[in-house]
């Protein structure tokens, strides 16, 4: 059996202690994966059956959509406002401690083949439309709460 020295010995352990650096810090040399830009507001192959907001819904009955609870003429079409939530994309941001404590409008999506709704608590603020979705803060991009919700300037007023 061979013996080591010393010296041979100690260059030994600091290999294998460089071995064991590079091991758990291997995340660190690797490419990490990128977080998307943008990610869609609804699937991309989801196809929309109704959309619910309070007392006012959206829904397909056949070939067509139905308003349900708007007592006013809007301005888009059902298709332009389905439109509207099917392209719409969001950022992942962390939202102020002023739309954290603010009442959100609870909107939940249904899609062909879904057990349950896509639920959305949908801040609006003068400049910027804020999403909590699965438990993430999203920032809407170039969409209006108008747009996405056209129905809140229905007033009881008629």
């Amino acid at each position: 059996m061979a013996r080591m020295s010393k010296r041979a010995f100690n260059n030994v352990v600091i290999f294998a202690m460089l071995g064991m650096i590079f091991l758990f810090n291997i995340n660190s040399f690797l490419p990490s994966a990128t977080v998307p830009d943008s990610i869609p507001l609804l699937p991309a192959d989801g196809y929309v059956l109704k959309i619910e907001q309070g007392s006012y819904k959206l829904e397909r009955v056949g070939q067509q959509w139905r308003w349900s609870g708007v007592r006013q003429t809007l301005a888009t079409t059902p298709e332009q406002h389905i439109n509207t939530w099917r392209n719409a994309t969001m950022d992942i941001v962390k939202p102020p401690r002023t739309v954290l404590q603010t009442e959100p409008l609870v909107t939940v999506v249904w899609l062909a083949g879904a057990s349950q709704g896509m639920v959305y608590a949908i801040v609006p603020t003068p400049h910027k439309v804020w999403i909590q979705f699965n438990g993430d803060w999203y920032l809407l991009n170039q969409v209006t709460i108008d747009e996405l919700l056209p129905w809140l300037g229905d007033s009881e007023e008629m």
